[in-house]
């Protein structure tokens, strides 16, 4: 039964790595190229032009000076959206309240996490579980994983209970996102189990990892965790099929859509693209568009007066 247990572990890490990379592939791919949104500040401008929503093109003749994209405020900027949701709080401080403890919470849990792995890394290198270091870092994940399973489980409810309760949300919601936040919660429950029923969750949880590094499949003595870890296996095969998987391509909705703004005088690839869309034939039938039913391209749209005289 507990080798089924960490199969079902490694499945669902290779399954997210596979679902999460083709979906940003997927993206990438099939994704066209996005009319600007024309949304103003833009962080790349730099920090003169940022502070009252300029753009490059103010400059005389820009077309013709090399531009320069102030990356690192681009990082500034997307840190503290991650970390703070700042668009939230200002547009809809309502949603803020109860969405920022349930994304505190994943942060906590995801950090901890990374930082149990990078403990059981260092007890395959031969330093021992009872070193002072680990033990520190043991005491740091027991408290990361409680305060973050709290953050997940009353965020994640307080989330479902607005979508019950405010009608423009309610009428937007599908079962499919209730489900989501249903599955956290439920995941997180599971984890503050885990986290009251067993000595020290630290223990436990490195104890699996341990095991899953060198495929030793040892019963963990624990039937809170073996039910937290399912429940976890399921978000985490689930996240990248979902509308959840924003988490995954929120790299390309700012830089690639809300702070697209290159211009097709310095972007060798939008030429080609505006190319190759320019090629694709014409099927509308608006009088104005399919030229009385000749064959003919987007170019051919493009080069033609809509309101010029019929000619005979």
């Amino acid at each position: 039964m507990y080798t089924l247990f960490y199969i079902l572990g490694y499945l669902a890490v290779i399954g997210f790595a596979c679902l999460a990379a083709l979906k940003i592939r997927t993206y990438i791919k099939a994704s066209p190229m996005h009319i600007r949104w024309e949304l103003y500040p833009i962080p790349h401008e730099g920090p003169k032009r940022y502070a009252y929503g300029g753009s490059y093109m103010e400059d005389t003749n820009w077309w013709q000076k090399p531009r320069h994209v102030d990356h690192w405020m681009d990082i500034k900027e997307m840190v503290i959206e991650i970390l703070c949701l700042h668009s939230t709080y200002e547009n809809n401080p309502k949603l803020w309240i109860r969405t920022y403890p349930f994304h505190v919470g994943l942060y906590l849990l995801m950090g901890g996490t990374m930082l149990l792995v990078f403990a059981v890394i260092l007890q395959l290198f031969g330093v021992s579980p009872h070193n002072g270091f680990l033990v520190f870092v043991g005491n740091v994940i027991n408290a990361i994983s409680v305060c973050g399973a709290f953050c997940i489980a009353g965020g994640g409810i307080a989330l479902i209970l607005r979508r019950i309760n405010d009608k423009g949300l309610n009428r937007y919601t599908t079962p499919e996102q209730y489900f989501n936040l249903g599955a956290f919660v439920l995941f997180a429950l599971f984890t503050l189990g885990a986290w009251a029923f067993n000595p020290s969750y630290y223990e436990i949880a490195s104890k699996f990892i341990y095991n899953l590094f060198t495929a030793s499949f040892k019963p963990l003595g624990s039937t809170w965790f073996v039910l937290s870890m399912l429940c976890g296996f399921v978000v985490l095969i689930w996240i990248p099929v979902t509308n959840m998987r924003h988490l995954l391509i929120k790299y390309f909705m700012y830089h690639d859509i809300r702070w697209g703004d290159t211009s097709t005088v310095y972007s060798e690839k939008n030429r080609e693209t505006i190319g190759e869309v320019l090629r694709y034939n014409v099927d509308w039938s608006a009088d104005h568009i399919n030229d009385g039913g000749k064959p003919h391209n987007w170019a051919d749209v493009a080069a033609t007066n809509p309101a010029a005289p019929k000619q005979d």
